[in-house]
């Protein structure tokens, strides 16, 4: 039988880290002499983008390496602008979800959950700048999400049953399935709460909708200490943002914004512990806990292409490289506009690659 909490432990530490984590850059002007680009707010009322998206996750572990890739039509649309700020609502369709490696029996129940939820809208605050400043419709979302993701965990489950080798003993069998739901329906509780689902929902936004009115020098390095904010208590995660923008071909009227964010290791490791208590109802135990402690480590990595002249991103690629306990997940996010008047592109169809840990010396 399934033993799910020892089974959730490695996904725990990866998940718990999921709040937004782009930063803020800061809004000064250069002076006149040196080249920048300054990205405009793009939104307008009325406004609406489509987007072909893709999120494709490598995990890598103790249980052996699994791959999943989601794809799906995502549209946004400005649906009121005022002076000190925007509403965004973001709606999805033709929603697939593939699993490529390993986890079997999980193809067919993460497609019928995500069919379920196919309706789902996000509504956005933005600011002024065009930037995130939260979700609307958080209370409605959690209770739309929570009786889907219950059925989807319990299915789950009982794949994993199946997958392991089925069930033992009646009385085996009736105390795995009480240990399920008891644990099941904890983790979804937690989970609907709507300061942490608000944070797991958010996160693409957040990152999509950061540096607008931002102004740049072309081709300087900029390094930003930021620290984030999570839902989950403990303090904010210090990290450093690195930054870089340069031009695109000669005459285009496009740029490209770069980022490699590093988490502080031992706030990242405190805090994920944290949230397997919050979030999931686990333990973890001391041995555990002290290898998250000792080899925690989190690295994105992210390219935005963006039109100068109105602001619009046109190709967006993120990149979230997570150690932790001897797991390794990678996740990739992209975006690509379809409604442009040229053709929009992201690099290569192969599997993520996982970020580099810097060098001791740097």
């Amino acid at each position: 039988m399934v033993d799910v909490k020892r089974r959730a432990l490695g996904a725990v530490l990866l998940l718990a880290l999921a709040w937004p984590v782009a930063a803020q850059v800061e809004k000064n002007r250069a002076p006149a002499a040196v080249p920048t680009v300054h990205w405009v707010t793009p939104w307008r009322e009325g406004m609406a983008l489509r987007y072909a998206t893709e999120d494709h996750d490598v995990s890598v572990g103790e249980g052996g390496r699994e791959s999943s890739r989601t794809t799906s039509i995502e549209t946004l649309r400005i649906t009121e602008a005022r002076e000190d700020g925007f509403v965004q609502e973001w709606s999805f369709a033709d929603t697939r979800y593939q699993q490529l490696e390993g986890g079997e029996g999980q193809e067919a129940v993460m497609q019928q959950m995500m069919d379920s939820l196919a309706d789902v809208r996000l509504e956005v605050d933005l600011d002024a700048a065009g930037n995130y400043a939260g979700l609307r419709n958080i209370d409605a979302l959690a209770a739309r999400m929570r009786p889907a993701m219950r059925e989807g965990f319990l299915a789950l489950f009982a794949a994993g049953v199946e997958s392991a080798g089925g069930e033992g003993d009646e009385a085996t069998t009736a105390a795995a399935r009480a240990q399920a739901l008891e644990f099941v329906d904890g983790m979804v509780e937690r989970m609907t709460d709507p300061a942490i689902l608000g944070v797991l929902l958010s996160r693409d936004v957040a990152m999509f909708n950061d540096a607008f009115d931002a102004e740049l020098e072309v081709d300087t390095p900029y390094e930003v200490d930021v620290e984030i904010d999570n839902p989950i208590g403990g303090g904010a995660l210090p990290a450093r943002v690195s930054l870089l923008v340069h031009l695109g071909e000669p005459g285009s009227d496009d740029a490209v914004l770069a980022w490699t964010t590093h988490m502080d290791r031992e706030k990242a490791a405190e805090i994920a512990l944290r949230a397997a208590g919050t979030m999931y109802g686990i333990d973890v135990p001391e041995e555990a806990r002290r290898q998250v402690m000792e080899d925690m480590s989190i690295i994105d990595e992210g390219r935005v292409l963006f039109r100068i002249s109105t602001g619009v991103p046109e190709v967006f690629e993120s990149t979230r490289t997570v150690r932790a306990a001897g797991e390794l997940r990678i996740e990739r996010r992209r975006m690509r506009l379809l409604d442009g008047d040229h053709d929009h592109d992201w690099s290569g169809e192969g599997a993520p690659v996982a970020a580099k840990e810097p060098s001791p010396a740097g």
